[in-house]
């Protein structure tokens, strides 16, 4: 029988389209990276959406402890570093545009320039995380140590900008936040990205290991019990700290704030400098007869240069050139058509007041002094008020600077001479303070043009003060950082300790918000989120010190926090459940009373408890986050020793196989 041979059918290549070809395989691959790539972007601006709403005013804080997570597994999935790091970076570019919405119509080349500056922490972060991923590094220590470094570093840099720090979004969480009078703010911060790394941890670990033979289930446990023993310890020392403030309290002194409702924008304020004093001295009247110890008044809410130096001046005494600087800070910039003899008349016609040649008549700075002197003889009691000041400077560089402006706060005890006054030391850049004047003249000059003319530009004060109140036989210290100076620990804690002793009862913070407020159309005006998340900040600096915290704020947030951070009374109008309006006018008498809202905002809210307790952290400071950033610079050294290495391997490799 013939032989049959076997028939050999020849394969044809498939077609590219047809699944398992080569053209298919390198198309999935495509379609996988962009597929990845997509979903590393979600991830990351998934995070940012939780991290933003978890802070004032929405307030969803649990959230918090979740945030961080798709950020960071967001690094982990990326196709490549480039990608990674990328997205690391847009993603804080994102979290800051969208939370710092309200200084774009204050200052939009400061707002922008800001946002840039600060997404580069977040691109910093992402490398060194990512890069201790790679290293299967444990990131419930790795992200806290991280985190507090770059919170800590954010503190300093440029004057620093200590805004919206993670401890923020817990400031309602009492028993929790009590670990910041040990640790500062960054105890909190270090909890919650403790709680975030661990959870990725758990992630990467079923990740990495899906066979259940070859689990490290002693990790499975550190992942667990660390941070978990970690928060039951945080929660019984507040526990402890807050049923011990039963003890170390009394009754401190009642207090009067005004807050009135006047919009500020780069055109001006919206209303006149006497009509917004008129309207402090009628709000103050409503305390008359309520047995206040103090009233006191927003920044910046008194006519400008009340104080003593000016209203005791003589211009008849005066040089040609002191003159012609102190008329720049009273009268204007544009003097070159006056007279030395017309700008005298002028500066005497401010202090003393009297009636101009249409019969128009003015009322003198003096005049104003007294107003404020006598409401408070008819109080019994001092007015606290924020006011521009104007000061001789015996370090001026030239003529034109020979008297210098400050933002300060005036003490009225039942007279017209405002004393004591404190000046505000921390200025905040470039809105208060162009950098380098009296070093770089040149440079100054240059980035002067890029603020507004309405930013006046201060000098700051020399030293705190101490402000002392006397009354009945009590005697309670207070001290007043102004507006964005309470955000920082380090200036309230210089306020409230000298020499490892409490020099501060009280601190009173004075605030003018009234920048960050917006209307659409014609409607009125609203208050922005910077308003929650400027309260939220003093209740970290009441615990760190353990001093209760009483703000005058215009449009808001008025209100007082105990020495255990709880806002225990603000002058917010209640609209539902998650909205309030910020922006309105009225008082908030702190008395003990019941909340009375009945009558033109009038409210009544809990009498200041006095602390004799100080804290670990008035005597250390920041050491916890020394300590912890000190520990982000060996992380870092540890990180970059051991890529050497393995580069240093991987060329050996190469040259083994040639």
């Amino acid at each position: 029988m013939p032989k049959h041979r076997s028939i050999r059918t020849k394969k044809h290549p498939r077609s590219p389209g047809e699944p398992g070809s080569r053209a298919s395989v390198a198309a999935d691959g495509r379609s996988i990276t962009v597929g990845k790539r997509v979903l590393v972007a979600l991830l990351a601006l998934m995070g940012m959406l939780l991290l933003s709403v978890s802070f004032a005013p929405a307030n969803c804080w649990l959230l918090a402890y979740v945030a961080l997570v798709p950020w960071v597994m967001a690094l982990n999935v990326a196709p490549t570093r480039r990608w990674a790091l990328l997205w690391g970076w847009l993603s804080g570019l994102v979290f800051w545009a969208g939370n710092l919405y309200w200084l774009w119509w204050v200052t939009l080349v400061g707002y922008a320039a800001l946002v840039l500056y600060l997404s580069v922490y977040w691109l910093v972060a992402a490398i060194v995380i990512r890069a201790a991923m790679r290293r299967n590094y444990p990131l419930w220590i790795v992200l806290p140590v991280v985190w507090v470094a770059l919170e800590y570093a954010r503190a300093y840099v440029i004057s620093g900008f200590p805004w919206l720090y993670l401890a923020h979004s817990q400031y309602a969480r009492t028993y929790l936040i009590q670990i910041c009078d040990i640790t500062g703010q960054y105890g909190v911060t270090f909890f919650v990205a403790m709680i975030n790394g661990a959870i990725v941890d758990l992630l990467l670990w079923g990740a990495r290991h899906p066979g259940r033979s070859e689990r490290n289930w002693w990790r499975f446990a550190t992942f667990i019990t660390v941070p978990t023993v970690v928060g039951v310890a945080i929660l019984g020392y507040g526990i402890l700290r807050v049923r011990q403030s039963e003890n170390t309290t009394r009754q401190g002194p009642i207090i009067g704030i005004v807050q009135r409702a006047f919009p500020i924008s780069l055109t001006g304020r919206g209303a006149t400098a006497q009509k917004i004093f008129e309207d402090h001295l009628t709000g103050t009247q409503r305390f008359l007869g309520r047995k206040c110890d103090l009233v006191i008044w927003p920044e910046t809410m008194l006519p400008r240069a009340l104080n003593p130096e000016i209203l005791d001046l003589d211009p008849t005494a005066l040089s040609s050139t002191d003159l012609r600087s102190i008329s720049r800070r009273l009268i204007g910039p544009q003097l070159e058509e006056y007279s030395d003899g017309q700008l005298r008349g002028g500066l005497r016609l401010l202090i003393s007041g009297g009636t101009l040649v249409d019969g128009t008549k003015v009322t003198g700075m003096r005049a104003q002094a007294e107003q404020v002197g006598k409401l408070s003889k008819e109080l019994g009691c001092p007015i606290l008020a924020g006011g521009s000041s104007i000061h001789s400077n015996v370090t001026a560089m030239n003529d034109r600077d020979r008297w210098v402006t400050r933002n300060s706060v005036l003490w009225f005890d039942q007279t017209w001479r405002a004393s004591p006054i404190y000046s505000k030391r921390h200025l905040v850049p470039f809105s208060e303070s162009v950098p380098f004047k009296g070093t770089w003249d040149g440079l100054h000059r240059i980035l002067r043009k890029f603020v507004p003319p309405v930013m006046d530009q201060l000098d700051p004060g020399h030293r705190p003060v101490v402000f002392d109140l006397m009354r009945a036989g009590k005697t309670w210290r207070l001290a007043a950082p102004i507006c964005y100076e309470g955000t920082f620990a380090r200036v309230c804690r210089n306020m409230t300790t000298h020499h490892r002793t409490k020099r501060v009862d009280i601190l009173v913070n004075l605030s003018n918000d009234g920048w960050f407020v917006y209307r659409w159309g014609g409607g009125g005006y609203q208050g922005s989120t910077e308003h929650a998340q400027h309260l939220v900040q003093y209740c970290f600096r009441a615990v760190e010190n353990r001093v209760p915290i009483v703000r005058a704020v215009n449009t808001g947030i008025s209100g007082s926090i105990d020495s255990n951070g709880r806002i225990v009374a603000k002058l917010a109008l209640t609209l539902d459940e998650y909205k309030q309006h910020t922006m309105i006018a009225g008082t908030l008498l702190l008395n003990g009373a019941k909340t009375n809202e009945t009558e033109f905002l009038s409210h009544q809210g809990p009498r200041v408890l006095v602390d004799s307790r100080i804290s670990l952290y008035s005597l250390i400071g920041d050491a916890f986050a020394m300590l912890t950033s000190a520990s982000a610079v060996l992380l870092v050294v540890s990180l970059m020793r051991r890529h050497r290495r393995v580069e240093n391997l991987d060329a050996l490799s190469k040259k083994g196989s040639k």
